[in-house]
Parts: C-alpha cells; structure tokens; sequence
C-alpha cells in the first residue's frame, strides 16, 4: 500500500494486493507434488511487484503525480499476512504459508502478520526498489523476532 499526502484535505493510497482465499482449490490447481508454502524469494517477487504496481502503475492513473504538492513523504507498506482462520478460529502462524526458516530462530514466537513501513520517494529505478526491499525485510524481521537475519540470507 502506498500513501501519497497531497494536502491537508486529500491522500492519494494506491493499494496493490494478493490473496489466497483457498490454499485448497490452490494445491490442487498445482497438483501432486508441489508444495503451496512460499519461499522467501517468492515472497520478494510479488513484494516486489506489488511495490511496483501500487508505487508506479497505480498513481498514474490519477493523472502525473508530479503535479502533487505532498503534505508529508510518501510511505509504502509492506504486509504478510495470515487473516483467514482456521476451523477452530484462530489465525494461523505465517510459518504454515510462508517458509521463514531462512531467516533463523525467532526468539518472538509464532505470528500470523509481519509488516514494515518504507518512507521514500515513490518512483525508482528497479535495482534501488529491490535493494530497499531487501532491507526492508530484514528490518520487518528483526523486529519481530528473527535478531539473527542478515541481507545475505534473503
């Protein structure tokens, strides 16, 4: 999600998102054999690419946002999230989704969200959103338990 302040009357958000609402109907579109727990590197991509949309392609269809005057800088947020709960209610841990193993032990238990918040300008060159991405995530994890990841582990 990117919010773009433009004054005080009025905030520009462009909000790019993917949901699996049936993990089920999802592995047997997949098949036998294939696992619907993400990698890292695949959450990087659709990160990644989201970033992109909401951040580029999304804004642009309200017109040149050069044309904004921003009342504070812009902000993008990065989200996992697990907000589908299982049979008996509870949310499940992000873990089941998303392999996290990666990024070390976590001294903060199991969580069903993490997120971060990125303050930055909104358009960028492909290389600087990645490497910002990659910070980004290591900051998100970090603060939610994982003190042990660095950079070159994503």
């Amino acid at each position: 999600m990117l919010a773009l302040p433009t004054t005080m009357e009025s905030t520009v958000v462009a909000c790019a998102d993917v949901l699996i609402e049936n993990p089920e109907a999802w592995a047997a579109l997949l098949g036998p054999g294939w696992d619907t727990q993400l990698g890292l590197d695949e959450v990087q991509a659709v990160l990644l690419a989201l970033w992109e949309t909401a951040a580029e392609l999304l804004p642009d269809a309200i017109g040149d946002p050069a044309w904004l005057s921003w009342a504070a800088p812009p902000t993008t947020e990065l989200r996992m999230t697990c907000e589908q709960p299982a049979d008996n209610g509870v949310l499940p841990d992000l873990d089941t989704h998303v392999d996290l193993t990666p990024l070390g032990p976590t001294n903060g238990g199991s969580r069903s969200r993490m997120a971060v918040t990125i303050t930055t300008a909104p358009a960028m060159v492909r290389a600087e959103r990645q490497r910002l991405l990659r910070e980004a995530l290591v900051y998100m994890a970090r603060q939610f338990g994982y003190v042990d990841v660095e950079v070159d582990l994503l």
